[in-house]
């Protein structure tokens, strides 16, 4: 449940994950649905919303901004789904076996009674505002999700260039 004060919601944002490794994951090709040809994804006005959101943050910092990146979007999505469906709030737990050929991972969830708000939580949580500035991520997926009142979110960080999925993505 979300905290109340005054009769109004409190975002809730749970402590910001950070996996790296020092050598990048390889998986072999065939074990990553999705990343050819024939698979589509596409993105919500919400999820539009937070990632532009984002990365005008980034670059009011002087931080580069971010690719927006389908397979990492989708593992995001699936991920904000549960956790509305669950009305629970937690990272994914296996974020580093659903996201393939990864160098860092980083990953934020909350939520909140719109984008905006959660976004400013974020903003407002040093974890959080650190994933969403660190100069080493170069793409990112987000999932946002409407579901009783709430809009529940997780931004997943990623520092390689076509990161991959072994979720089979969605078709045309």
């Amino acid at each position: 449940m979300a905290e109340r004060t005054g009769g109004s919601r409190m975002p809730r944002l749970l402590q910001p994950t950070v996996v790296a490794v020092t050598v990048a994951l390889f998986l072999g090709a065939g074990s990553i649905a999705g990343a050819g040809t024939g698979s589509c994804y596409s993105y919500s006005k919400k999820d539009r919303v937070l990632a532009q959101k984002t990365n005008r943050a980034r670059s009011n910092h002087g931080v580069a901004k971010l690719s927006l990146d389908p397979h990492i979007s989708y593992v995001a999505k699936r991920h904000s789904r549960w956790m509305a469906n669950k009305s629970t709030l937690a990272h994914t737990a296996s974020l580093g076996s659903l996201v393939t050929r990864w160098k860092a991972l980083g990953e934020n969830v909350g939520y909140a009674g719109s984008v905006s708000g959660v976004h400013k939580a974020y903003m407002n949580s040093a974890g959080h505002k650190a994933n969403i500035l660190k100069s080493g991520y170069r793409n990112f997926g987000v999932g946002v999700v409407k579901k009783g009142g709430r809009v529940w979110t997780t931004v997943v960080f990623e520092a390689r260039k076509n990161p991959g999925t072994t979720l089979k993505m969605p078709s045309c």
